[in-house]
Protein backbone atom coordinates (compact mmCIF):
# COMPACT_ATOMS: atom_id res chain seq x y z
CA UNK A 1 0.00 0.00 0.00
CA UNK A 2 1.64 3.37 -1.00
CA UNK A 3 0.13 6.79 -0.47
CA UNK A 4 1.18 8.79 -3.76
CA UNK A 5 -0.30 11.90 -3.31
CA UNK A 6 -2.35 13.85 -0.14
CA UNK A 7 -3.75 16.79 -0.67
CA UNK A 8 -5.13 19.57 2.21
CA UNK A 9 -7.38 22.53 2.11
CA UNK A 10 -8.44 24.32 4.83
CA UNK A 11 -8.21 21.39 6.95
CA UNK A 12 -6.54 22.70 10.73
CA UNK A 13 -3.49 25.22 9.98
CA UNK A 14 -3.63 24.02 6.62
CA UNK A 15 -4.70 26.43 3.74
CA UNK A 16 -3.38 24.59 0.96
CA UNK A 17 -0.96 22.07 0.90
CA UNK A 18 0.28 18.95 -1.23
CA UNK A 19 2.72 16.28 -0.26
CA UNK A 20 3.75 13.49 -2.69
CA UNK A 21 5.79 11.11 -1.38
CA UNK A 22 8.57 9.76 -2.91
CA UNK A 23 9.80 7.00 -0.56
CA UNK A 24 8.44 4.48 1.00
CA UNK A 25 9.24 6.09 4.36
CA UNK A 26 8.20 10.06 5.36
CA UNK A 27 9.89 11.79 7.92
CA UNK A 28 8.17 15.11 8.89
CA UNK A 29 10.08 17.39 11.41
CA UNK A 30 9.70 20.96 12.89
CA UNK A 31 8.96 22.99 16.01
CA UNK A 32 5.64 22.09 18.49
CA UNK A 33 2.82 23.43 16.05
CA UNK A 34 4.10 23.43 12.98
CA UNK A 35 1.28 20.80 12.00
CA UNK A 36 2.78 17.35 12.31
CA UNK A 37 0.40 15.75 13.71
CA UNK A 38 -2.32 17.64 11.89
CA UNK A 39 -1.23 15.84 8.91
CA UNK A 40 -0.98 12.55 9.99
CA UNK A 41 -4.33 13.28 11.70
CA UNK A 42 -6.14 14.13 8.45
CA UNK A 43 -4.80 10.64 6.64
CA UNK A 44 -6.24 9.05 9.35
CA UNK A 45 -9.54 10.34 8.76
CA UNK A 46 -9.74 8.52 5.42
CA UNK A 47 -9.89 5.38 7.24
CA UNK A 48 -13.15 4.52 9.38
CA UNK A 49 -13.82 6.06 12.69
CA UNK A 50 -12.86 9.91 14.23
CA UNK A 51 -9.51 9.76 13.52
CA UNK A 52 -7.14 9.75 15.44
CA UNK A 53 -7.75 12.96 17.76
CA UNK A 54 -11.38 11.66 18.01
CA UNK A 55 -12.16 15.76 17.32
CA UNK A 56 -15.51 16.75 16.75
CA UNK A 57 -15.86 18.06 12.90
CA UNK A 58 -16.08 22.25 14.03
CA UNK A 59 -12.69 21.62 14.67
CA UNK A 60 -11.31 20.05 11.49
CA UNK A 61 -11.55 23.97 9.72
CA UNK A 62 -8.61 26.47 9.48
CA UNK A 63 -9.73 29.39 12.05
CA UNK A 64 -13.23 27.79 12.53
CA UNK A 65 -13.98 27.17 8.44
CA UNK A 66 -17.06 24.97 7.51
CA UNK A 67 -15.28 24.18 4.15
CA UNK A 68 -12.20 21.73 4.32
CA UNK A 69 -11.67 18.52 2.72
CA UNK A 70 -8.71 15.47 2.37
CA UNK A 71 -7.95 14.10 -0.95
CA UNK A 72 -5.68 11.63 -1.15
CA UNK A 73 -4.43 8.85 -4.48
CA UNK A 74 -3.14 5.58 -3.12
CA UNK A 75 -1.65 2.14 -4.71
CA UNK A 76 -3.00 -0.99 -3.22
CA UNK A 77 -1.33 -3.44 -4.99
CA UNK A 78 -0.93 -1.00 -7.98
CA UNK A 79 -4.39 -0.45 -8.37
CA UNK A 80 -4.89 2.84 -8.52
CA UNK A 81 -7.49 4.73 -5.69
CA UNK A 82 -8.55 7.92 -4.65
CA UNK A 83 -10.30 8.86 -1.38
CA UNK A 84 -11.24 12.02 -0.24
CA UNK A 85 -13.29 13.34 2.60
CA UNK A 86 -14.66 16.94 3.73
CA UNK A 87 -17.43 18.73 4.50
CA UNK A 88 -20.40 19.13 2.64
CA UNK A 89 -20.44 22.70 1.10
CA UNK A 90 -23.95 24.89 1.67
CA UNK A 91 -25.04 22.30 4.02
CA UNK A 92 -27.47 24.37 6.33
CA UNK A 93 -26.23 21.94 9.07
CA UNK A 94 -22.11 21.11 8.58
CA UNK A 95 -22.25 17.00 7.19
CA UNK A 96 -19.14 15.38 6.45
CA UNK A 97 -18.82 13.37 3.00
CA UNK A 98 -17.03 10.80 1.77
CA UNK A 99 -15.52 10.47 -1.60
CA UNK A 100 -14.04 6.84 -3.51
CA UNK A 101 -13.16 7.88 -6.46
CA UNK A 102 -14.66 10.99 -7.26
CA UNK A 103 -18.04 9.84 -6.63
CA UNK A 104 -19.70 10.48 -2.88
CA UNK A 105 -20.93 7.73 -0.34
CA UNK A 106 -23.31 7.89 2.00
CA UNK A 107 -21.41 6.60 4.78
CA UNK A 108 -17.76 5.52 5.21
CA UNK A 109 -18.77 2.57 7.21
CA UNK A 110 -21.23 1.37 4.45
CA UNK A 111 -18.45 0.30 2.22
CA UNK A 112 -14.95 -1.83 2.14
CA UNK A 113 -12.69 0.92 2.92
CA UNK A 114 -9.44 -0.30 0.86
CA UNK A 115 -6.89 2.08 2.95
CA UNK A 116 -6.04 0.82 6.51
CA UNK A 117 -3.84 2.93 8.98
CA UNK A 118 -1.95 2.54 12.49
CA UNK A 119 -0.96 5.21 14.00
CA UNK A 120 0.56 5.99 17.31
CA UNK A 121 0.57 9.33 19.20
CA UNK A 122 2.01 11.17 22.24
CA UNK A 123 -1.26 10.93 24.13
CA UNK A 124 -1.31 7.00 23.72
CA UNK A 125 1.62 7.09 26.04
CA UNK A 126 -0.89 7.46 28.91
CA UNK A 127 -2.82 4.42 27.46
CA UNK A 128 -2.57 2.37 30.61
CA UNK A 129 -2.94 4.74 33.21
CA UNK A 130 -6.34 6.32 31.86
CA UNK A 131 -9.80 5.39 31.41
CA UNK A 132 -10.90 1.76 29.73
CA UNK A 133 -12.44 3.91 26.83
CA UNK A 134 -9.30 5.03 25.30
CA UNK A 135 -8.50 1.75 25.41
CA UNK A 136 -11.04 0.29 23.56
CA UNK A 137 -11.04 2.56 20.98
CA UNK A 138 -7.52 2.06 20.38
CA UNK A 139 -8.25 -1.56 19.97
CA UNK A 140 -10.91 -1.14 17.67
CA UNK A 141 -8.68 0.80 15.41
CA UNK A 142 -6.82 -2.51 15.32
CA UNK A 143 -9.74 -4.54 14.97
CA UNK A 144 -11.19 -1.91 12.03
CA UNK A 145 -7.32 -1.96 10.36
CA UNK A 146 -8.05 -6.54 9.68
CA UNK A 147 -11.82 -6.51 9.39
CA UNK A 148 -13.15 -3.13 7.95
CA UNK A 149 -16.65 -4.52 8.62
CA UNK A 150 -16.43 -3.65 12.42
CA UNK A 151 -16.67 -0.28 11.72
CA UNK A 152 -20.03 -0.68 10.99
CA UNK A 153 -20.87 -3.14 13.78
CA UNK A 154 -19.84 -0.93 16.47
CA UNK A 155 -21.62 2.73 14.99
CA UNK A 156 -24.61 0.13 15.02
CA UNK A 157 -24.12 -0.96 18.35
CA UNK A 158 -23.81 2.68 19.36
CA UNK A 159 -26.73 3.66 17.55
CA UNK A 160 -29.32 1.34 19.12
CA UNK A 161 -27.72 1.71 22.51
CA UNK A 162 -28.53 5.73 22.44
CA UNK A 163 -32.13 5.05 21.27
CA UNK A 164 -32.79 2.69 24.53
CA UNK A 165 -30.96 5.07 26.63
CA UNK A 166 -33.04 7.63 25.63
CA UNK A 167 -36.31 5.84 25.71
CA UNK A 168 -35.84 4.63 29.07
CA UNK A 169 -36.06 8.56 29.84
CA UNK A 170 -38.80 9.13 28.05
CA UNK A 171 -40.81 6.53 27.63
CA UNK A 172 -40.25 3.39 28.59
CA UNK A 173 -43.67 1.53 28.28
CA UNK A 174 -42.72 1.64 24.75
CA UNK A 175 -41.60 -2.36 25.65
CA UNK A 176 -41.75 -3.38 22.19
CA UNK A 177 -39.67 -0.48 20.79
CA UNK A 178 -36.96 -1.47 23.91
CA UNK A 179 -37.19 -5.01 22.80
CA UNK A 180 -35.85 -4.17 18.76
CA UNK A 181 -33.29 -2.35 19.96
CA UNK A 182 -31.97 -5.01 23.11
CA UNK A 183 -32.17 -7.26 20.18
CA UNK A 184 -30.04 -4.96 18.01
CA UNK A 185 -27.76 -4.36 20.59
CA UNK A 186 -27.49 -8.57 21.64
CA UNK A 187 -26.79 -8.67 17.58
CA UNK A 188 -24.18 -6.01 16.80
CA UNK A 189 -22.85 -6.58 20.69
CA UNK A 190 -21.91 -10.05 19.79
CA UNK A 191 -20.81 -9.41 16.40
CA UNK A 192 -18.12 -6.97 17.93
CA UNK A 193 -17.06 -9.03 20.58
CA UNK A 194 -16.04 -11.58 18.33
CA UNK A 195 -13.89 -9.53 15.66
CA UNK A 196 -12.48 -7.84 18.83
CA UNK A 197 -11.88 -12.00 20.09
CA UNK A 198 -10.70 -13.27 16.97
CA UNK A 199 -8.20 -10.23 16.03
CA UNK A 200 -6.68 -10.42 19.90
CA UNK A 201 -5.98 -14.32 19.02
CA UNK A 202 -4.41 -13.96 16.07
CA UNK A 203 -2.51 -10.80 17.16
CA UNK A 204 -1.22 -12.98 20.13
CA UNK A 205 -0.03 -15.67 17.65
CA UNK A 206 1.89 -12.89 15.48
CA UNK A 207 3.36 -11.35 19.09
CA UNK A 208 4.53 -14.58 20.66
CA UNK A 209 8.80 -13.56 19.35
CA UNK A 210 10.94 -10.67 20.22
CA UNK A 211 10.67 -8.07 17.13
CA UNK A 212 14.68 -7.33 17.19
CA UNK A 213 14.70 -4.87 20.34
CA UNK A 214 10.72 -4.82 20.74
CA UNK A 215 9.57 -6.92 23.16
CA UNK A 216 6.87 -9.79 22.35
CA UNK A 217 3.67 -8.99 24.02
CA UNK A 218 0.44 -10.69 24.95
CA UNK A 219 -2.98 -9.06 24.97
CA UNK A 220 -6.10 -10.08 27.04
CA UNK A 221 -9.75 -9.22 26.16
CA UNK A 222 -11.87 -7.99 29.65
CA UNK A 223 -15.01 -8.35 28.65
CA UNK A 224 -17.94 -10.76 29.81
CA UNK A 225 -19.59 -11.20 26.29
CA UNK A 226 -16.06 -12.14 24.72
CA UNK A 227 -15.77 -14.68 27.19
CA UNK A 228 -19.41 -16.36 26.70
CA UNK A 229 -18.19 -16.72 22.86
CA UNK A 230 -15.27 -18.91 23.96
CA UNK A 231 -17.85 -22.04 25.48
CA UNK A 232 -21.21 -20.72 23.54
CA UNK A 233 -22.49 -20.48 20.22
CA UNK A 234 -23.11 -16.70 19.08
CA UNK A 235 -26.87 -17.07 18.87
CA UNK A 236 -26.46 -18.63 22.77
CA UNK A 237 -25.05 -15.52 23.32
CA UNK A 238 -27.00 -12.96 21.82
CA UNK A 239 -30.20 -14.74 23.67
CA UNK A 240 -27.88 -14.61 26.90
CA UNK A 241 -27.46 -10.50 26.57
CA UNK A 242 -30.98 -9.88 25.20
CA UNK A 243 -32.09 -11.29 28.55
CA UNK A 244 -29.62 -9.79 30.67
CA UNK A 245 -30.32 -6.11 28.67
CA UNK A 246 -34.03 -6.91 29.57
CA UNK A 247 -33.14 -7.50 33.24
CA UNK A 248 -31.06 -4.28 33.58
CA UNK A 249 -33.89 -1.96 32.43
CA UNK A 250 -34.63 -0.74 36.28
CA UNK A 251 -31.28 0.43 36.94
CA UNK A 252 -30.40 1.39 33.55
CA UNK A 253 -33.18 4.01 33.42
CA UNK A 254 -32.66 5.04 37.09
CA UNK A 255 -28.69 5.44 35.82
CA UNK A 256 -29.45 6.97 32.40
CA UNK A 257 -27.05 4.30 30.78
CA UNK A 258 -26.86 1.14 29.66
CA UNK A 259 -24.43 -1.22 32.16
CA UNK A 260 -24.49 -4.19 30.35
CA UNK A 261 -22.45 -4.90 26.66
CA UNK A 262 -19.40 -4.30 24.98
CA UNK A 263 -18.94 -0.74 25.42
CA UNK A 264 -17.90 -1.66 29.20
CA UNK A 265 -15.00 -4.14 27.69
CA UNK A 266 -11.31 -3.46 28.44
CA UNK A 267 -8.01 -5.36 27.66
CA UNK A 268 -4.36 -5.65 29.91
CA UNK A 269 -1.14 -6.10 27.63
CA UNK A 270 1.73 -7.51 28.91
CA UNK A 271 5.67 -8.34 28.20
CA UNK A 272 5.16 -11.77 27.77
CA UNK A 273 8.80 -12.91 28.38
CA UNK A 274 8.95 -10.95 31.64
CA UNK A 275 4.97 -10.95 32.73
CA UNK A 276 5.00 -7.25 33.50
CA UNK A 277 1.82 -5.56 32.69
CA UNK A 278 2.16 -2.41 30.88
CA UNK A 279 -0.14 -0.69 33.48
CA UNK A 280 3.15 -1.36 36.30
CA UNK A 281 5.64 -0.58 33.53
CA UNK A 282 7.64 2.83 32.89
CA UNK A 283 7.00 4.97 30.42
CA UNK A 284 9.81 3.53 27.98
CA UNK A 285 8.66 -0.03 28.64
CA UNK A 286 4.48 0.95 28.13
CA UNK A 287 6.00 2.40 25.07
CA UNK A 288 7.92 -0.33 23.89
CA UNK A 289 5.53 -2.39 24.33
CA UNK A 290 3.16 -0.74 22.16
CA UNK A 291 5.33 -0.45 19.27
CA UNK A 292 6.02 -4.34 19.80
CA UNK A 293 2.02 -4.56 19.54
CA UNK A 294 1.44 -2.32 16.60
CA UNK A 295 4.07 -3.94 14.59
CA UNK A 296 2.73 -7.20 15.08
CA UNK A 297 -0.88 -6.19 13.98
CA UNK A 298 0.77 -4.80 11.06
CA UNK A 299 2.48 -8.38 10.23
CA UNK A 300 -1.61 -9.64 10.53
CA UNK A 301 -3.27 -7.13 8.59
CA UNK A 302 -0.90 -7.71 6.16
CA UNK A 303 -1.44 -11.39 5.93
CA UNK A 304 -5.01 -10.68 6.03
CA UNK A 305 -5.79 -8.13 3.87
CA UNK A 306 -3.21 -9.44 1.17
CA UNK A 307 -1.00 -5.77 2.20
CA UNK A 308 0.86 -3.91 5.60
CA UNK A 309 -1.22 -1.08 7.21
CA UNK A 310 -0.29 2.86 6.43
CA UNK A 311 1.71 3.73 9.40
CA UNK A 312 1.74 6.84 11.24
CA UNK A 313 4.26 7.22 14.06
CA UNK A 314 3.88 10.41 15.95
CA UNK A 315 7.31 11.16 17.76
CA UNK A 316 7.94 7.84 18.55
CA UNK A 317 11.25 8.17 19.22
CA UNK A 318 10.22 9.93 22.57
CA UNK A 319 11.09 7.41 26.05
CA UNK A 320 12.76 5.13 23.74
CA UNK A 321 16.64 4.23 24.76
CA UNK A 322 19.12 4.49 21.91
CA UNK A 323 19.09 0.76 20.95
CA UNK A 324 15.42 0.50 20.47
CA UNK A 325 15.49 3.56 18.58
CA UNK A 326 17.97 2.28 16.04
CA UNK A 327 15.76 -0.94 15.79
CA UNK A 328 12.44 0.78 15.09
CA UNK A 329 14.33 2.60 12.09
CA UNK A 330 15.91 -0.76 10.91
CA UNK A 331 12.43 -2.43 10.59
CA UNK A 332 10.60 0.54 9.26
CA UNK A 333 13.42 0.10 6.31
CA UNK A 334 11.87 -3.04 5.14
CA UNK A 335 8.17 -2.19 6.18
CA UNK A 336 5.89 -3.07 2.96
CA UNK A 337 3.88 0.24 3.30
CA UNK A 338 4.04 4.01 3.67
CA UNK A 339 5.34 5.23 6.77
CA UNK A 340 4.91 9.09 7.90
CA UNK A 341 7.19 9.65 11.14
CA UNK A 342 7.41 13.02 12.96
CA UNK A 343 9.93 14.61 15.09
CA UNK A 344 11.24 18.02 16.13
CA UNK A 345 14.46 17.85 14.89
CA UNK A 346 16.10 15.26 11.75
CA UNK A 347 18.99 14.45 13.59
CA UNK A 348 17.72 11.35 15.83
CA UNK A 349 16.74 9.92 12.62
CA UNK A 350 20.10 9.81 11.03
CA UNK A 351 19.37 6.06 10.19
CA UNK A 352 17.07 6.46 7.50
CA UNK A 353 18.97 9.49 5.35
CA UNK A 354 19.50 7.70 2.46
CA UNK A 355 15.36 5.50 3.03
CA UNK A 356 13.56 7.98 3.50
CA UNK A 357 12.40 11.52 2.24
CA UNK A 358 12.45 13.73 5.00
CA UNK A 359 10.11 17.33 4.95
CA UNK A 360 10.56 20.33 7.30
CA UNK A 361 7.30 21.94 8.44
CA UNK A 362 6.75 25.30 8.89
CA UNK A 363 3.23 26.95 9.71
CA UNK A 364 0.56 25.91 7.34
CA UNK A 365 3.55 24.68 4.88
CA UNK A 366 6.61 23.28 3.96
CA UNK A 367 9.79 24.88 3.97
CA UNK A 368 12.27 22.66 2.72
CA UNK A 369 11.55 18.89 1.41
CA UNK A 370 14.54 16.59 0.68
Amino acid sequence: MQLTKLSLCRFRNYDNLTLCPQSPIVVLTGENGSGKTNLLEAISLLTPGRGLRAAPLSHFGQNGSTHWGIASHILVDDEPTELGTGLQPGAETPRRVFLLNGRPLRNQNTWENPLAAVWLTPQMDRLFSESASGRRRFLDRLVMAAYPHHARELAAYDRAMSQRNRLLQTRPYELTWLTGLEAAMARHGVSVAAARNETVRQINLYAQQDMDAFPAVQIQLTCTIADKLESSAALHVEDWLRDKLVAARPSDQEKGRSNIGVHKSDFLLTDLKKGIPAALASTGQQKSLLIGLILAHARLVRDHRGTAPLLLLDEPLVHLDEQRRLSLQNILQNFQSTVLITGTDSAPFAPLQRHAQFATLKQGGFLQIC
